[in-house]
């Protein structure tokens, strides 16, 4: 059964992304990102695993150590896809945001106007720390 996403097998993903498989291997081990998807002989990389291979060569060329890939990758995880038409996005501030369904009841509404309020005083009191 074909899906129609893309799928590397391990040598296919090992030439996209100028890594070895040693390489790879030791960025699953070390919980970087995800094994492959699938079992045994069936078993496939997606885009998503290129792309984060691509951001760890990235970092790793800045000489960041493990850890601080880690940390970065946990931060620059891609939000999950909105379709602009259904959801708002209430940027609390450079690195955070809201994400609201337009259909939300009132209440979910109001509750998202109060935090955005009380995240303007709380982060300018983290400014002043």
């Amino acid at each position: 059964m074909d899906t129609g996403d893309p799928r590397f097998s391990l040598s296919e993903l090992e030439e996209s992304s100028g890594l070895n498989e040693r390489t790879i291997r030791y960025y699953i081990a070390q919980g970087l990102m995800p094994p492959a998807m699938g079992r045994g002989r069936s078993r496939y990389y997606t885009p998503e695993h290129l792309q984060i291979l691509t951001q760890i060569a990235a970092f790793r060329d800045q000489r960041l150590s493990i850890e601080e890939i880690r940390t970065r990758l946990e931060h620059t995880a891609a939000p999950p896809e909105l379709d602009s038409d259904r959801w708002q996005r209430v940027r609390l501030r450079p690195d955070l945001e809201l994400h609201i369904r337009e259909d939300a009841p009132a209440g979910v509404r109001e509750l998202a106007a109060r935090i955005a309020a009380l995240s303007a005083s709380w982060f300018r009191d983290d400014e002043h720390e």
